[in-house]
């Protein structure tokens, strides 16, 4: 069989509306299920590969040119080349062979972008489904819900046993992103629009779901997060007006600033993020005279000590890096560490220094050409004037995924994969479908 002839049976299959609806609903499956219930989530998110494969398949006259796709196969390399490094360098820390998953699974968010067809329906719809599935997470993964929601309110640290307090913590500050991005919208149009009831409706929803999230993100005092999100709330206001060509409305602007003010004054009277905050003054006051030998092993030593033996490991091979999963070894085979510490932590809790880590300078500019990617592919979404909702969404994610994957390691956790994947993918559907189309009409001129 020619390809021609596979061509003409499966373009009609691959484009037609049922076929897509079936991938949204995988798509779906997978946002609610991927972590809360992982088999049934796998099963959605294989038949959403096999799907994606024969769609790349189809589109690869198209698709093939896309910048992100292209970055892809550049992480495949980039993996093999350190991995030979690693041979030749440290044959005895070195993989057997090279794997491809740690970098192919960030970019797992293209085949999400290419089915979600740049509807922003279906972009709410998986935005919602993913909240349903933190929440749900929650539900099955505690030994008693009930419990861990009074512990919470009492003051203790909970975490579901979703991994540790830090990964409830980083969806429900997304959560939160999101929900008050909405409601802030919804409340503008209940004003502005004849359909008054309707958007109360929707905008009360929403705040009973954003106070559970906001319940989530004092109860995990996870101080990242809260960093990330006090970031993203300073920049929120002046976002929105940069991105609001015209004047910005004032009924618009005054309830973005109202509740950015308003979460910071909530995020900086914190008791317990205080406490944690005041025992470890010494570990600040010993970083900033530079004294890192002495830097005691509490929340935040821990972390500085272990980037600082990282960061001899990343002197040796700065280009491309020790290989994959070096980071056990850099923390085992420490003569500074305690071996407590080595015992119980195999990870950096920095996403983008365990990338530079494992695949030099080289990896470390492929990641951060992913994000600068990202927001440039919103910056032409709508007509010069209008306001860019996704942009707005974008920069605000971005500021917040920046800060928190730089204290802890979510780019290659489960949860922050679903997180990752899920908010680029849906930003991102944007430009490829654009991107598509056009080529699309060139074939056809």
């Amino acid at each position: 069989m020619t390809l021609n002839a596979i061509d003409s049976k499966l373009s009609p299959m691959i484009n037609s509306k049922n076929f897509s609806n079936l991938m949204l609903i995988c798509l779906l499956g997978y946002a609610i299920l991927k972590y809360a219930s992982r088999t049934y989530g796998d099963i959605f998110q294989s038949f959403l590969v096999f799907g994606s494969i024969l769609a790349i398949y189809v589109e690869r006259k198209k698709i093939f040119k896309d910048k992100m796709l292209i970055s892809l196969f550049l992480a495949l390399i980039i993996q093999v080349l350190s991995w030979v490094n690693a041979t030749i360098q440290i044959p005895q820390l070195a993989q057997a062979i090279p794997e491809f998953g740690q970098l192919g699974n960030l970019f797992f968010f293209i085949f999400i972008a290419y089915w979600l067809k740049a509807r922003t329906t279906s972009v709410y719809l998986l935005w919602f489904s993913m909240l349903i599935g933190f929440i749900l997470s929650f539900y099955l993964h505690s030994d008693n819900f009930l419990d861990d929601l009074i512990r919470g309110a009492n003051g203790f640290r909970i975490d579901f046993n979703v991994n540790n307090a830090q990964h409830p913590a980083l969806w429900s500050g997304l959560a939160f992103l999101l929900l008050s991005y909405f409601i802030i919208k919804y409340f503008y149009l209940a004003i502005q629009t004849n359909k008054t009831i309707k958007y109360l409706t929707l905008t009360f929803g929403l705040m009973l779901i954003n106070l559970f999230f906001i319940f989530v993100i004092f109860a995990t005092q996870t101080r990242q997060v809260f960093l990330g999100l006090m970031i993203s709330c300073i920049f929120a206001p002046f976002i929105y007006s940069f991105l609001q060509k015209n004047q910005p409305s004032l009924k618009l602007t005054l309830p973005i600033i109202f509740v950015s003010v308003l979460a910071l004054i909530a995020m900086t009277n914190i008791s317990t993020l205080e406490e944690r905050t005041s025992t470890e003054s010494s570990t600040y006051q010993k970083l900033l005279m530079g004294d890192i030998d002495n830097i005691p092993y509490d929340s935040s030593g821990i972390r500085i000590n272990i980037w600082y033996e990282a960061y001899g490991w990343i002197q040796e091979r700065p280009i491309l890096g020790s290989g994959q999963d070096i980071r056990d070894d850099v923390i085992l085979l420490s003569k500074r560490i305690p071996e407590n510490i080595r015992t119980t932590i195999n990870h950096l809790h920095n996403s983008f220094i365990e990338v530079t880590l494992s695949y030099g300078i080289i990896g470390l500019a492929l990641i951060l050409f992913m994000f600068y990617w990202l927001l440039h592919s919103t910056s032409k979404l709508v007509p010069l004037g209008q306001f860019n909702e996704i942009r707005l969404i974008a920069l605000l994610f971005l500021i917040y995924w920046f800060v928190v994957n730089n204290f802890e390691s979510y780019l290659f956790s489960t949860t922050g994969l679903l997180v990752h994947n899920i908010m680029f993918g849906s930003i991102y559907t944007f430009y490829l479908t654009e991107q598509l189309k056009n080529k699309e009409n060139e074939t056809a001129i």
